[in-house]
This record gives structure tokens, sequence and C-alpha cells, in this order.
């Protein structure tokens, strides 16, 4: 998943949808929210690995992902600073399936990287090496759909190529990569030349790092007989997120670690800062928790030289969560806050692959990320996306204001019925909101029997909403019924119950 944020507007994708918020001074305004397929107008073709981000010298927007039926790469790119006003959409053919397409931007430039495998299937084909495309920027910004390019690779030498984000002026677009499945280097690459003028694509440095490894599965808590839940993937060692600005680059990946205190190697998040002038690393530190693994590291720095970093977090004693931690310019950290966290162990298939971080250009100090957690309803599977602003400020000063709106509480109506018939589960909101979910749970002293989230809506104040729930037969008595409600960027309101009556 990934977040941007330009002027007045914040923008999530994930897997196959996006949403657009409007922001400012007020709270955050949900604008739109819609496929991936229709955002990319690729019909009914199969997508995957969205990035998106803001590029302020230019003030577009600029958004990727992979075309697995095509076996191409599209590059979305706004007409304006405002996401709503149009964008077009270009394609560009891999020699494979082009795995985790990574996005980046220069001055004159546009620049896609990418795994490159022999085939797209589910067991993973044959790898081939890593591939780059660099693309015209200013024949993009004028709504070329065809601009010029040149490619680079595949080459079996390198993989997770991730060209940075240049967040300052810059003609050489620098491209960082490290090897697989273990490395003890960073490989920083220069590309110079804007097509169809020659460009150059070299080698700058290959300065040492502490071993990249790939992680172990992070564990979860158990049930409550204590029955073992399954790992979170990890993933690999590759390079996540990769960002520039005056000389100074800053990269993330999962690796595997011991942290201090800890007995067991744990899955932990890499950041890593490297000087392009002198072409050294200059910061190369684990993330890590004695207990817990951390996972999908993504970092932006803020306006003043802070870095914000969101992350992952599982183990035997924390639940699926989703993490932020600053750094100051002197290499200090605050400590973690906790932005959300999953209701239960995560019991789907598969998670994260990376998460996403953006620098607001409309609000110094502003930091928006976005990450996963399981789901918001206990023992059920899928997952809940995430979105919050952040900033770091010193000890004792006011906190930033919340630009987000608190969901309404709802009150929970009691409700009788009879098992095996169709019931239903009333609520009455005691606010108004829009863009709201309403998340419906109905246990008895052991277990949830019942639970529902519902779509996304307005509700108004003194209305009352409902579910339809069919218990099962064998079920009678008295039953917990217990709802709250979520706003479009994930704050919970109190939780309000009442009772079921079944006969």
């Amino acid at each position: 998943m990934q977040v941007a944020a330009g002027p007045g507007f914040v923008i999530e994708m994930v897997n196959l949808a996006e949403r657009t918020w409007r922001t400012g001074s007020a709270p955050a305004e949900p604008l739109q929210t819609e496929s991936l397929s229709v955002f990319f107008g690729s019909g009914g073709d199969r997508l995957t690995d969205p990035r998106i981000v803001y590029d302020a010298l230019s003030s577009r927007w600029f958004a990727s992902i992979c075309d697995l039926d095509t076996g191409s790469v599209l590059l979305a790119v706004s007409a304006s600073a405002d996401p709503m006003a149009g964008w077009t959409v270009s394609s560009y053919l891999a020699p494979g399936c082009a795995d985790q397409p990574r996005l980046g931007l220069a001055d004159g430039i546009v620049v896609l990287g990418a795994d490159i495998f022999r085939s797209c299937s589910d067991s993973g084909g044959v790898p081939i090496g890593g591939e780059l495309w660099v693309l015209n920027k200013q024949e993009l910004l004028g709504g070329s759909t065809k601009p010029d390019f040149t490619t680079e690779g595949p080459d079996s030498d390198f993989t997770s190529f991730a060209p940075v984000q240049s967040l300052s002026s810059t003609s050489t677009e620098y491209v960082v990569s490290v090897n697989e499945p273990s490395s003890r280097v960073v490989h920083l690459f220069a590309v110079d030349g804007i097509p169809p003028a020659a460009v150059s694509f070299s080698e700058v440095a290959t300065p040492s790092i502490t071993r990249l490894t790939r992680p172990p599965f992070a564990s979860q808590p158990p049930t409550a007989s204590g029955r073992a839940q399954p790992g979170i993937d990890t993933n690999d060692s590759r390079v996540l997120e990769s960002v520039w600005e005056n000389g100074r680059l800053w990269f993330t990946a999962n690796t595997a670690c011991q942290p201090a205190g800890d007995l067991l190697l744990r899955a932990c998040a890499r950041i890593a800062e490297l000087s392009t002038a002198t072409g050294t690393v200059t910061t190369d530190i684990n993330l890590s928790q004695p207990g817990a693994h951390l996972f999908y590291p993504a970092v932006q720095p803020d306006s003043s030289g802070n870095l914000v970093v969101v992350y992952g977090e599982s183990g035997i004693s924390v639940k699926p969560e989703v993490a932020t931690v600053g750094r100051a310019p002197d290499g200090t950290f605050t400590d973690p806050v906790v932005i959300a966290q999953s209701a239960g162990a995560y019991l789907g298939d598969r998670y994260g692959d990376y998460f996403g971080a953006a620098r607001d250009p409309g609000s110094a100090g502003l930091v928006w990320v976005a990450g996963e957690s399981g789901t918001d309803v206990a023992d059920a599977r899928g997952v809940t996306t995430t979105v919050a602003s952040v900033a770091s400020s010193a000890t004792g000063a006011p906190p930033p204001p919340v630009l987000v709106a608190d969901p309404p509480a709802l009150r929970a109506v009691h409700a009788a019925g009879r098992g095996g018939k169709s019931m239903r589960l009333v609520y009455r909101a005691l606010g108004d909101g829009t863009g709201v979910r309403a998340v419906v749970t109905v246990r008895t002293k052991k277990a949830v029997v019942f639970a529902k989230t519902t779509p996304t809506s307005a509700l108004h104040a003194g209305e009352l909403y409902s579910v339809s729930w069919r218990p099962a037969k064998k079920l009678h008595g008295t039953l917990s019924y217990c709802v709250h409600s979520i706003s479009s960027t994930g704050e919970l309101s109190p939780q309000s119950c009442s009772t079921v009556t079944l006969r």
C-alpha cells in the first residue's frame, strides 16, 4: 500500500483500489474511492503492486502499477496539481513479469524499476534480473502517452532497482539496489540524460552495510486456548522505499536481526542513509523490539530534517499493528506511537509487501503515513489499512492540530428473535458523520458468533440503522451485542453494547 500528499489532497492506493481526500485546516474529506482498473483504464486485466507520489518540483502526481496480463508497467500522470482533474496513462512492456515496480523522479526524467521474472505464476517464475525504464518527464507532463524512453537491463547481476523520489532539484536520478537473497553492500547508481538524447547509467559507489538477510515470519498472540496463530509473511530483504533530498538518500528494507536482550532472531526494520556526494553510508541501523517483529518500514524526511518512519509490528504479546517513530537530525529517536491495531490475529494469506510515507508540501513538518493491520473485526479474515498524519516536535512543544473528525458514536438497541430466523440488529447514530462504517458483533461467553462491517455511508444523528442476521438454530438465550463506528481514516468511536435474546 502507498500514500502520497500534495497541496490540499492525500491519496492512498492499496491492492486494487484508491481513495482521495481533501485536506487542509478542517478534517480530511473523502472525495473519491474507485477501483484501480478504472483509475488506470486497464479493463479486466489483473493488476498488482501500486505506487504513487506527488512531485513538488512539477506540481503533478505520478502513479504506477504492474499489469500481469499484458506483462507491462502502467504509469499515470495527473493533468495538474488537482488529482481530480484527470490523468493520462502510458504503458511500458517488460521482458517478463515486472514484480514490485518502483517509481522515481528527478528534474527531467521519470524512472521505473522492477524485478523481472519469466512468468507471473503464483508459484513464482525464474528471476531474470533488474530492469529500468527512463522516461522523458517533460513529455509526460505535456500529456504524452508515448513519451521518449530508454531501458537498462534486465541485468541478472542486480535486483530490487529502487529509483528515488527526489524531493529537491537534481538532474541526476539516483537508484539503489541490494543483493539477493542477502547483501553486505548497497549499490548506488546514477542515471543522467533525458531521452531521446543519450542516457548514461553507472554504478558510482558500492559501500558496505550491515548484512541484510531474509527475515523470519512474524509471530502473533495465541488464541485464548493457547493455540498458535499463523505467522505473518514478512517477505524478503529487497529495497522497499527510497527517497533523496539535497545529497542525502534514505532507503528501507526488511531484515533479520537479534534485538538486544532477545534470545531469538526477529524481523527488523532497516533504515539506511547514504551521502550521494561521497558515496558513503552515514546511517545503517535496525529498528527492533525484544519479543516482537518489525517489518515493512517506509521513511520520509519532514521539512526540518526529521525522519518519520512507519512500520508494522507483531509478536506473541503484540497484536498486529501499525506504528510510527521519529528520528531527529542528531540521531535521537522519539518513542514509538501506535496508530492502528488489529482486533485479533491476522488470518489472511498475504500481508504487506510495503507501507508508505509522504511529506505534506502544504503543511510544514507534517508527514502522512499508511500501513496495514488485521481486520477491525475480531476473528475475521481480511485487512484494514490506516492513513494518518504525524509530526515530530520538541519535548513539551504543543502538539499539532488533529485534522481528523471523530466518527459519530452509536448506541446498540436490544433485539429479540429466534434461532434459524432472520432478524435485524438495530443501532442509533448519536451524531452526524460521512464516510463511516459500523462494526457489529454478537458473541456468547466463549466466542464471536456474528461479525459484520457495513459499507461506507453517511450517518445522521438520531436515525436508526440496522444489519440483518440469521442466527444458527441451536443458539438461544441472552447474547452480547456491540457496535462501534470507524471513520474513513480509521478512527474508532467508543463501543456500545446491549443484548440479543434468542428463543
